[in-house]
């Protein structure tokens, strides 16, 4: 029998949870109470606990549909989440084998609670066998991560492309402005949507995320304007005690400046650094290409990180047969 016990959390037991969180290695603005709840889905959080002490946790959010099924999935504009283990001083073999054993009573916990699952683990959690022993898939995502210890080598290492793109937008009299509304940068993400022709969904999240951020002054706006003083681009960064992270961006397609974007991420990096002390700018990472080769000029660190998911049989023949519907009409 397992010396670890998974269970939920109380609400009243949230502020234990949330000072796990600033402690943990995986620890983030992303796994707080207060995000997962801004999220619009409800919200479980298993804590693993060894005796009275919590050594471990999953946070969920989820939705319900007919017949009792339970769907965990992903909350929208989060990078991370996963598991969080508390710091681990143990030598390696030990902890491996701790984290390991932890890991395999949280993942069965998980397949007993939801009929779906998908989430995206922390970069500092490789060890995701406990996952796939138990039955889940895995698939590995990217982002770059740029340190931010010394601003003139970052300068130096970014790509020559890049860096003349930020002297051209400079010549050209593009500004940033800094803490400008959200409905402003919002309203570039739109227009970006809507280039592409597709819709978002992650609207209300975002107004309710940033109105947590705002509270918790975790949050910023760089706008590109032109000489007119129109927006033109536009980044969003949030951060928390470690790091910050890129977590929204957009440019008006009728107004665009090759440089607008990358002068604004550039000014986010140099406040994450100058204003704010942190030791990391996070991208947040893409799978698209085209967006991928924007953040990998700018000369972060490559940092792979892993999602698992777990699906019946059933439910994957129904998502297949519906791919292939759809395909048929087109």
């Amino acid at each position: 029998m397992s010396k670890y016990i998974v269970r939920c959390l109380n609400p009243s037991e949230y502020k234990l949870w949330d000072e796990f969180v600033k402690e943990s290695p995986q620890g983030s603005v992303f796994a707080l109470s207060d995000w997962l709840r801004a999220s619009g889905r409800e919200v479980v959080i298993f804590g693993c606990f060894r005796g009275n002490e919590l050594v471990a946790g999953f946070p969920i959010t989820y939705y319900t549909l007919p017949f009792g099924m339970r769907i965990a999935l992903h909350p929208p504009l989060t990078p991370y989440l996963g598991i969080l283990f508390k710091k681990n001083i143990q030598k390696y073999v030990t902890k491996i084998s701790t984290e390991k054993e932890i890991s395999r009573a949280i993942a069965a916990t998980l397949r007993k609670e939801f009929t779906v699952i998908n989430f995206n683990f922390h970069p500092s959690v490789i060890d995701i066998q406990p996952f796939i022993w138990k039955g889940f898939s895995s698939n590995v995502r990217y982002t770059y991560v740029i340190n931010l210890d010394n601003i003139k080598r970052i300068w130096a290492e970014m790509d020559s492309t890049r860096r003349n793109d930020i002297r051209r937008a400079e010549k050209d009299g593009i500004y940033i402005e800094g803490g400008g509304k959200f409905e402003e940068i919002f309203s570039l993400v739109e227009k970006t949507f809507q280039r592409q022709k597709m819709k978002i969904k992650f609207r209300a999240a975002a107004f309710q995320y940033n109105d947590l951020l705002e509270k918790k002054g975790w949050c910023r706006s760089f706008i590109a304007k032109d000489k007119d003083g129109k927006p033109i681009a536009g980044v969003y960064i949030v951060w928390d005690w470690k790091r910050s992270y890129y977590l929204l961006g957009g440019y008006d397609p009728q107004h665009r400046h090759h440089g607008a974007m990358a002068l604004a991420i550039w000014e986010a990096i140099k406040f994450s650094k100058e204003k704010l002390g942190l030791k990391e700018f996070d991208f947040e990472g893409s799978m698209l290409p085209q967006i991928e080769l924007f953040f990998r000029k700018f000369g972060g660190k490559l940092v792979p990180y892993y999602s698992v998911s777990f699906m019946p049989s059933i439910f994957k023949l129904a998502f297949w047969i519906r791919k292939k519907l759809k395909r048929s009409f087109y």
